[in-house]
């Protein structure tokens, strides 16, 4: 199936919480204002993938969100920000996910290295994300290494990811290796 990745815009929210839906549990489900929040605050970070127009399955294959941040606290889900952080050197992945018709496609692994290159293009040194248990073996094999958190705000903050969530990072230089995509948060 033929896709290419392009910049997200408002017109694809439908399509975003509708490919989220199919990824996520209800508890992990942000609202079309989150998105619409962040697609505000950083649009050069905010990717899809769109099926090619001549295939009977056209639509939106994925989507990932991201935006600059800083080295503290990970946002709270489905919680509007004012601003991004002013000198902010973190690529902060919100979110990716793929719906399943396009899994095994290479869907996640090009939205991921299309806005990390975005990123590093930007200036951002590093990059971080929290990750559901479900998927840090994925992160691993983009290089990115589980943050020890045992007690304090962080680990009360990825308690409302679900259980076992984990918060990692790596630097963003380099590449990002390939490996078998899927719905990644």
């Amino acid at each position: 199936m033929p896709y290419r990745i392009r910049p997200m815009q408002a017109s694809d929210v439908d399509a975003v919480l509708y490919a989220q839906a199919l990824a996520y549990p209800r508890f992990l489900l942000e609202s079309a204002d989150f998105f619409l929040n962040r697609l505000n605050l950083a649009p050069s970070y905010c990717w899809v993938a769109q099926a090619a127009p001549s295939d009977a399955r056209a639509g939106l294959l994925g989507y990932l969100i991201s935006y600059p941040w800083d080295a503290g606290l990970p946002p709270a889900l489905d919680v509007a920000l004012a601003a991004l952080p002013g000198g902010a050197d973190h690529w902060f992945l919100h979110d990716c996910a793929v719906v399943p018709s396009a899994h095994g496609l290479g869907v996640g692994q090009a939205l991921v290295r299309t806005a990390a290159q975005g990123a590093a293009d930007n200036g951002l040194r590093h990059a971080s994300l929290v990750s559901l248990e479900s998927a840090v073996g994925y992160w691993r094999r983009h290089g990115y290494a589980p943050v020890d958190v045992r007690s304090g705000v962080l680990a009360e903050k990825l308690a409302g990811y679900g259980g076992n969530a984990c918060y990692m990072s790596r630097a963003l230089a380099g590449t990002f290796p390939v490996s078998s995509p899927d719905a990644v948060r």
